[in-house]
């Protein structure tokens, strides 16, 4: 097979490199198709995907869900049983709030809500300038489409190249990803399913620890031992299953990073920076576990860059294989 020379507009074999009537050297163009090939692999990079505007919308839906929970208990302090009134009452506070808390943060510094902001992405006009107050609002009311046409409307952000939802286009606005200068990362960030796997093997030891601790204790109990004094022991057996629990993952992770799940799964926990975390970071990790849950923030790994959950975003950790 041979190729034509862009400068003489002989034909050559196709392996040679340099034209032999001219000198011209194939490598200028081979590089000029490679820096098109860049730019557009760039270009699709640039706008911020379908999974992670869905976790950072559902992240965001439950801060507001939290304060329309407590606003609701200020008008109305009886909840239950849920009627069709409370119902109708939430979502009458839940959209104004909704609409409010994302148009004020879309036009602050980080461009964006606090999800987006997690997230790394931003919202942006055609010009890829911060939008105005009114754009914003504007975009956030017409995420109405997206919820009449059952969802399309959202659907339409995992369409690329420029993946806008349907709000994003009547609005032209852009969802696009914080462009970070930063060094080349050498940590290779474990997966959310290694992850998952170690954190259920991990609750299978504690949960048997507990138990075995338990029934050796109901066991070595009589009828003999004065009330007083098995008061005290089941008092006390709760309380050492309370101490596992708190500092199981705590004490492992801040000696070496890894529980014993965390080792089977060749992954442990570490600093940004790579090093291992010192046990009062890993123990403020632990104790706001609870926001994973409420927040959904558990999802995030599969949608951010270092694979962190809200807990570890917040105490600046990051879960790596070993």
């Amino acid at each position: 097979m041979q190729k034509g020379c862009p400068k003489c507009g002989r034909m050559i074999d196709k392996n040679v490199t340099t034209c032999p009537y001219c000198n011209y050297n194939f490598k200028e163009i081979d590089n000029f198709f490679k820096r098109v090939n860049d730019e557009k692999f760039l270009e699709n990079q640039k706008y911020a995907g379908f999974t992670k505007r869905l976790v950072a919308g559902l992240f965001d839906c439950f801060i507001i869900l939290i304060f329309t929970y407590f606003i609701l208990i200020a008008i109305n302090q009886y909840l239950t049983p849920i009627t069709l009134d409370n119902i109708y009452m939430g979502i009458y506070i839940f959209l104004p709030l909704y609409i409010i808390y994302n148009s004020i943060f879309e036009r602050t510094s980080w461009r964006g809500s606090l999800g987006k902001y997690i997230l790394s992405i931003e919202v942006t006009d055609e010009y890829e300038n911060p939008v105005t107050l009114p754009k914003a609002l504007f975009r956030n009311i017409t995420k109405i489409f997206n919820i009449i046409t059952l969802g399309l409307g959202f659907l339409l952000s995992a369409i690329p190249p420029k993946k806008q939802a349907l709000n994003d286009k009547i609005s032209k606005t852009f969802v696009i990803n914080k462009l970070t200068m930063t060094k080349d990362d050498k940590l290779l960030y474990a997966s959310p399913i290694n992850r998952l796997l170690a954190f259920i093997i991990d609750v299978l030891i504690i949960s048997l620890i507990c138990y075995g601790l338990l029934a050796i204790t109901d066991i070595a109990i009589t009828q003999e031992f004065p009330k007083q004094t098995i008061d005290m022991i089941n008092s006390a057996k709760y309380i050492i299953c309370l101490v596992i629990i708190l500092f199981y993952f705590p004490f492992s992770e801040s000696r070496s990073g890894a529980t014993i799940g965390k080792s089977l799964m060749h992954i442990k926990l570490t600093k940004q920076d790579g090093n291992v975390a010192g046990f009062i970071t890993v123990f403020a990790r632990e104790l706001i576990s609870f926001l994973d849950i409420i927040t959904l923030g558990f999802l995030l790994p599969f949608a951010t860059t270092k694979r962190q959950t809200l807990k570890d975003i917040l105490t600046r950790t990051v879960v790596i294989n070993r």
